[in-house]
């Protein structure tokens, strides 16, 4: 499994989301080498987006262009690492500790499937969670039915997957 991308391999959505936040390097035509941990693969052009450890630049590895790819570390944890695509200011909050719970889940959770958001601090010293520019809001105390929205399909797939981890 080192060596997924040998050309007897065909692409595998599934085999490829493995590799997400895992260290790899890869070598490519014209003796570049990139080495950091996969963002993201592109199932459509098979392109890599990978961090790179260090810098954390962001860098675009086109398929036709990778000769090999050697995974270094299947540690994939997410707290090894910053995210250059999330915001990075987190406001403090002083709420009960339940509620404090789940909005460190919630930010926890949306962060790990890639969804972007914005914390607006309300004037009771609460944080409002906007995805998609406010058109999904999740309130204090982050329960079900405090997540309102404009639009009711982005709505009801937000609030799908929020019920995996607030009850």
């Amino acid at each position: 499994m080192d060596d997924l991308l040998h050309e007897v391999f065909d692409f595998d959505v599934d085999t490829y989301a493995t590799l997400i936040n895992v260290r790899v390097q890869i070598e490519c035509s014209d003796q570049r080498n990139y080495s950091g941990r996969v963002y993201t693969v592109d199932p459509l052009t098979q392109s890599i987006v990978l961090i790179d450890d260090i810098t954390n630049r962001v860098h675009i590895v086109l398929r036709p262009d990778i000769i090999q790819l050697k995974i270094l570390d299947r540690n994939t944890s997410l707290q090894t690492y910053t995210d250059p695509f999330q915001s990075s200011n987190v406001i403090s909050n002083e709420q009960d500790d339940s509620s404090s719970d789940r909005l460190e889940k919630i930010r926890t959770f949306l962060s790990s499937k890639r969804i972007p958001f914005k914390e607006k601090l309300e004037e009771n010293n609460s944080i409002t969670l906007l995805i998609q520019n406010g058109i999904v809001q999740i309130n204090a105390p982050y329960t079900n039915e405090t997540i309102s929205g404009t639009n009711e399909i982005v709505l009801s797939r937000i609030k799908l997957l929020l019920k995996q981890i607030i009850n």
